[in-house]
């Protein structure tokens, strides 16, 4: 037997392997079997009830959710397909996908190995496990059943998202240990696209641009994390954030710490910063005169 192909990353897709071409489903069915196989094992009808026909009146439920199973039963087990090869239902009510058929679902794959790579410990972690997590990565090719905004799909998008973004975590940690600065920053900045007030991830990333040679992009990374705390959140950087950007500055010196709870390491960065400002308005002045002592010269030429 074929196997039976399923995406739930994106855009949702049924790849049938008697018929050779990808089932056309209503959304309905669609989001139907895309619950059953978010779940584990098979779902009681009551609860199918209330996840998806909770508002209608009990009689139009029920027979709007047998109309369901049947229809998703017809497009996964046509004629010459044995009943219940992809769909278990059993003598209680249950109903679920089968998973000892012949099939391939891209979230299953992902959750598998996802699992026992995130629970190996950092210091075992090395550049097979990393190979096996950007592995994962291509899996997660946009959030999981994009198109659907029913609260169960949310919870289920945000489950995933959270996996995606601790996958992206660990590798960037790893690509900074082993001084793979390049691969850390694309791990770094596509965490930041999707969270951009992961404080936790600015921070790291301003440790790779300073440890690459890269101080510019470290005091720009810190200006973008203050901006984006400050438009989403309401709230300066942490302290221990501001401190580290203050290394970075020289206003400390490496490994130097003002006490917690004292202002001087938010008024110490203030002060960095007005400097800064200063330096960079002696710095465009300085260029707007050469450039006019320029103009002045050839004008004199030309007399």
């Amino acid at each position: 037997m074929q196997t039976l192909h399923v995406t739930l990353f994106g855009t949702v897709h049924v790849d049938h392997p008697s018929q050779g071409e990808r089932l056309n489903l209503a959304p309905g069915i669609q989001a139907l079997f895309a619950y059953l196989l978010l779940q584990s094992r098979p779902v009681p009808r009551d609860v199918l009830l209330e996840v998806f026909w909770g508002e209608r009146p009990p009689a139009r439920a029920r027979n709007s959710l047998n109309t369901a199973i049947w229809r998703l039963r017809q497009a996964l087990e046509p004629d010459g397909i044995a009943p219940q090869t992809y769909l278990l239902s059993n003598s209680t009510g249950e109903v679920g996908f089968n998973w000892e058929s012949q099939h391939w679902v891209d979230v299953e794959c992902f959750a598998r190995q996802t699992h026992s790579l995130l629970r190996k410990p950092a210091q075992e972690f090395g550049p097979a496990d990393a190979a096996q997590i950007e592995e994962c990565l291509a899996l997660y090719r946009g959030e999981l059943l994009e198109s659907l905004y029913d609260d169960w799909a949310l919870r289920e998008r945000e489950r995933y998202r959270t996996i995606h973004l601790n996958c992206l975590t660990r590798l960037m940690t790893f690509y900074a240990t082993v001084r793979e600065y390049e691969r850390a920053i694309t791990c770094g900045d596509e965490i930041l696209r999707r969270d951009p007030v992961r404080e936790d991830v600015h921070c790291e990333l301003m440790r790779i641009y300073l440890e690459s040679g890269q101080r510019g992009l470290a005091t720009r990374q810190y200006a973008q994390c203050r901006e984006f705390l400050n438009q989403e959140l309401g709230v300066p950087p942490l302290e221990e954030t501001q401190t580290l950007y203050a290394q970075i500055v020289g206003a400390l010196p490496p490994g130097g710490r003002v006490p917690v709870g004292s202002a001087a390491v938010p008024n110490l960065v203030l002060l960095v910063d007005e400097l800064q400002r200063v330096q960079q308005n002696i710095d465009k002045a300085s260029r707007m005169l050469a450039q006019i002592q320029a103009a002045v010269s050839q004008l004199a030429n030309l007399l």
